[in-house]
């Protein structure tokens, strides 16, 4: 990447708490990482679950994907204290999968922990009809609160109850395969509805800046320093 893609990624990551960067992985690697996909997902994942943790602890194919040098690149211009690879997750979606991600914020789950930011890979073309990422832009400079709200069928998902945001601020990132969405822990995020009825896989791989091992780093296996 060069050095003026670099500062414009940064400036629009700083600004808005996410940047798009086109284009990490050709098209070719995704068919391959949508194959290994449904091989764990089979082989390890369990029945009818839409999530799995822990791919690069699993996968080589997924494994070489985290620490693959244009995705570390591309971090570098956001991560200037280094680059520690934490974990990941497949996330699938299907016609029986059709639900919303509701609104949330992920340094929710890592609570008194340092800063992260994730990397949210389509292995599909992502679009409003089959579930694309949806963000708020310029939320993650401001203080949000989590709740559990629960469903019909009984069980309970985590939301934010202080939205105070308008339609008008809400960006769907429809996006090709194999770019990628670089987006703070602190940003108000969620997706679109599933109603396209295909199949839509995508690659969330989380990263932080190298230290000494938190108490909370101990449950992510293949976490790995990538750039000191």
């Amino acid at each position: 990447m060069k050095n003026s893609n670099f500062k414009d990624l940064a400036a629009r990551f700083e600004r808005d708490g996410f940047a798009i960067a086109p284009d990490l992985i050709t098209a070719e690697e995704c068919d391959k990482l949508k194959i290994e996909a449904r091989r764990v997902l089979d082989t390890n994942g369990r029945p009818g679950a839409s999530v799995h943790l822990h791919m690069a602890a699993t996968s080589p194919l997924f494994r070489d994907l985290a620490a693959d040098a244009r995705v570390v690149e591309t971090l570098q211009a956001v991560m200037p204290h280094g680059v520690m690879f934490l974990s990941d997750k497949i996330v699938y979606k299907s016609a029986d999968k059709k639900f919303a991600t509701p609104w949330h914020i992920d340094c929710f789950y890592w609570r008194n922990t340092r800063p992260k930011l994730s990397v949210w890979i389509p292995l599909d073309d992502a679009t409003a009809e089959n579930g694309t990422l949806t963000v708020v832009p310029g939320s993650h400079r401001k203080d949000w609160q989590m709740v559990k709200k629960g469903l019909a069928n009984g069980e309970f998902h985590d939301e934010i109850s202080n939205a105070d945001w308008r339609d008008g601020d809400i960006v769907t990132c429809a996006i090709k395969r194999g770019t990628g969405i670089i987006f703070s822990d602190r940003l108000v995020h969620g997706s679109t509805t599933n109603t396209a009825g295909k199949d839509r896989y995508a690659i969330i791989s989380t990263y932080q800046a190298p230290a000494a091992d938190e108490p909370f780093d101990l449950d992510f296996p293949a976490r790995k320093v990538l750039v000191a």
